[in-house]
């Protein structure tokens, strides 16, 4: 019975820690929990594709996802730069395995249209592409946001209330009235 009601008490604590670390920002709130994705998505959305390209090569290192050079190529074309957008569209169309034929022409597409822009500016004086990010500059997200740090808290308080009834000394809980305990 007293592992039944640790269990209860483990339980309760445990719940709303777990869904403030699983609920969205609300509207007075910054985008803190939002994923690096989501928010490389809303820059890229609020035109400040500089900061979205700085969050999609940071994901594109440590994931090796396709998709991300996709993304990179779209920064790269919203800012003017044919040469690094056409460098990441063509290695999407490297890497990618599942691209249907409509994908692939939109891809195609922005490639033709990266060249024609690329024929059509001036020769660069010796302007260096931008360098990428390494993934060490980006900041590491809160100890909030790792499953270790919850899962950690959980164990504590089921240790706290393991404790609390070991020592409590009475060996049963109390009989109700007008029953027969053994």
């Amino acid at each position: 019975m007293n592992a039944l009601m640790a269990l209860a008490i483990v339980t309760a604590l445990a719940g709303p820690a777990r869904a403030a670390a699983d609920r969205g920002p609300s509207p007075g709130e910054s985008s803190a929990f939002e994923t690096p994705d989501q928010q490389a998505r809303n820059l890229f959305r609020a035109q400040r594709y500089a900061e979205a390209l700085t969050l999609y090569q940071r994901l594109r290192a440590e994931t090796h996802h396709p998709t991300y050079l996709r993304n990179i190529g779209r920064c790269h074309q919203m800012m003017s730069h044919p040469a690094a957008a056409i460098d990441a569209f063509e290695g999407y169309l490297r890497e990618a395995r599942d691209l249907d034929a409509a994908e692939r022409a939109e891809i195609d597409g922005y490639i033709a249209e990266m060249r024609r822009q690329e024929l059509a500016m001036p020769p660069p004086a010796t302007a260096a592409p931008p360098a990428p990010v390494s993934p060490a500059a980006a900041p590491a997200p809160s100890i909030l946001h790792r499953w270790w740090f919850w899962t950690g808290v959980a164990a504590l308080a089921t240790a706290a209330v393991v404790i609390v009834v070991a020592s409590s000394g009475e060996d049963r809980l109390p009989c109700p009235t007008g029953a027969v305990c053994p």
